[in-house]
């Protein structure tokens, strides 16, 4: 996550991972795409839209992996949201949202896990 092409990227991929989480049906999913394998098992506890152990890994053409889990609900700046975090070789990225994502809020780290960016994409009220 060196630049903000790397949040940008981030921020498409998640949002195409949770559509996808939302229409698993198996217990696990392998999908091949010309820039890599993306692997998709679905949790068990907790709400249809945050399946807490929900997991995404990729691997890339160039063999370089990340990986995307829904650890569940939680409690982030007084609100009760569900929690999800990116993993890979550069950092992570945590991202707190509530159902209707109307509320986004999105943590991200370098490798050492010091705050690089913090971005709140909430919905005005």
């Amino acid at each position: 996550m060196k630049n903000s092409k790397n949040m940008k990227i981030l921020i498409i991929l998640s949002i195409i991972v949770l559509v996808a989480f939302a229409g698993c049906t198996g217990t696990q999913d392998t999908i091949k795409t010309p820039d890599g394998e993306v692997k998709i098992s679905q949790g068990g506890s907790g709400p249809d839209w945050c399946k807490a152990g929900t997991k995404m890994t990729t691997t890339g053409a160039d063999g370089k992996q990340g990986s995307f889990e829904i650890k569940g609900i939680t409690t982030y700046e007084g609100k009760e949201v569900c929690e999800s975090e990116w993993k890979s070789d550069e950092g992570s990225m945590t991202q707190y949202f509530n159902e209707d994502s109307s509320y986004l809020v999105m943590i991200s780290k370098d490798k050492s896990g010091n705050i690089i960016n913090k971005v709140d994409m909430s919905q005005p009220k």
